[in-house]
């Protein structure tokens, strides 16, 4: 059996999407969905066993907001293998195929949205974003007395929208950690409706006239007897505020529709919607785990990052498979720049590639995964040092799919 790794040829591209929809039950794409899929066969690594396509992955070239600062990172994605080929060691070695590419690209960071966390935690992925789900009755979804928006909420047709929808996402991405610095597919994906469901824009203009929020919907009528009572399902596609007054002047919009009986949405952990509901039960919350971070080059990667204060702590790595980052490093920041050395000093702090990313991502603290043993600290003051460090000002929150 000889065993290929390599990116596919343009001409390879249809055996590609064979696998990848397969894997994922995706079903046939429509011509539309064809003509707009943003893969190019140079963004692939996939594995070819005596000359057949057998498995393949991508990783999607984004720029990332890390506490702020922007990164490049692979994000990474189509990850599958065609059922013939499977339990033989194709996926580890093409992610660790992958890994060597990303490295060399200057892709510091990898990303993925996870079918099965537990697969991609063998390879040093850690969690590093949850999301919430809210399924509520926009009649019970009042929020505490507070100052009124200071703008409105225009419907907007889709093809006047985007320019507005770019101006209000690049001010609500810019100090967040693991928004993406979306390309023009993106905003196509967000605005087609791919189903028979409308799609409808919303932007929210503060007092100012400057587009600070929107909101990216379409409503269905439920299938039932005719009753007095509303009988719509709004499903919201995204709902980003850049800032309070947007939060309040979308989520009022969103009451306004009186036919709607259920509001469907996802949102970030810190959304505000929890501690401003006057009933925050009717929200029925649900908490999902969402982006996977894995740290390709610690070096440069955390370097990049920016941090909540000044400060210096050593740590050791522990990586099996990136060999280049299994070493300890220095990191010495004065908040806003950093550089990351190899040292022989003692490790004020040791974790393995997995837990560097839940930390670095600013998900969980070092305290925190020093308390569930996935970290270990020299001493206390270790651990509130890399508390207080790699604190982000925002939770980290990806609204892109890919």
């Amino acid at each position: 059996m000889t065993i290929e790794i390599r990116a596919v040829r343009a001409d390879e591209m249809a055996a590609y999407r064979r696998i990848s929809t397969y894997v994922f039950a995706e079903g046939e794409r429509d011509a539309e969905d064809l003509r707009d899929d943003p893969m190019l066969p140079e963004w692939t690594t996939c594995a070819f066993v005596d000359g057949r396509l057998a498995a393949v992955s991508a990783a999607i070239p984004f720029t990332m907001r890390w506490n702020g600062s922007p990164v490049a990172v692979a994000g990474v994605t189509d990850v599958g293998t065609d059922p013939e080929f499977r339990r033989r060691g194709l996926l580890r070695r093409l992610i660790q195929q992958g890994f060597r590419e990303q490295r060399e690209r200057g892709q510091t960071v990898a990303i993925l949205w996870a079918s099965m966390g537990a697969i991609y935690q063998r390879y040093g992925y850690g969690l590093a974003s949850t999301l919430a789900r809210y399924d509520f009755d926009p009649r019970q979804a009042a929020l505490v007395d507070g100052p009124p928006p200071t703008g409105a909420v225009r419907l907007t047709p889709l093809d006047e929208a985007e320019p507005d929808l770019r101006r209000a996402y690049a001010t609500y991405a810019a100090p967040r950690t693991l928004a993406l610095d979306r390309m023009d597919w993106a905003w196509r994906y967000l605005l087609r409706a791919r189903t028979k469901e409308p799609r409808y824009v919303g932007i929210y203009r503060n007092g100012a006239g400057d587009p600070t929020g929107y909101v990216v919907y379409g409503t269905k009528e439920l299938d039932r007897p005719l009753e007095p009572s509303p009988d719509q399902v709004m499903n919201v596609h995204e709902f980003l505020a850049a800032d309070l007054d947007a939060f309040r002047g979308l989520w009022a919009y969103i009451r306004t529709h009186d036919l709607v009986e259920r509001v469907q949405m996802r949102a970030a952990e810190d959304d505000p919607a929890p501690a401003l509901m006057l009933e925050p039960r009717a929200l029925r919350r649900r908490t999902m785990d969402a982006i996977w971070m894995r740290i390709v080059d610690v070096e440069r990667a955390l370097a990049q990052r920016r941090y909540a204060e000044a400060g210096t702590i050593t740590f050791a790595v522990r990586d099996e498979l990136c060999d280049w980052n299994d070493a300890t490093f220095r990191l010495e920041t004065d908040g806003n720049s950093a550089g990351v050395t190899r040292t022989s000093d003692g490790a004020d702090i040791t974790l393995p590639a997995r837990s560097l990313a839940m930390l670095a991502s600013g998900q969980y603290s070092a305290s925190q995964l020093a308390r569930w043993g996935q970290l270990e600290g020299r001493a206390p003051a270790a651990l509130v040092t890399a508390d207080r460090l790699f604190a982000t000002e925002y939770r980290p929150y990806c609204p892109d799919g890919f």
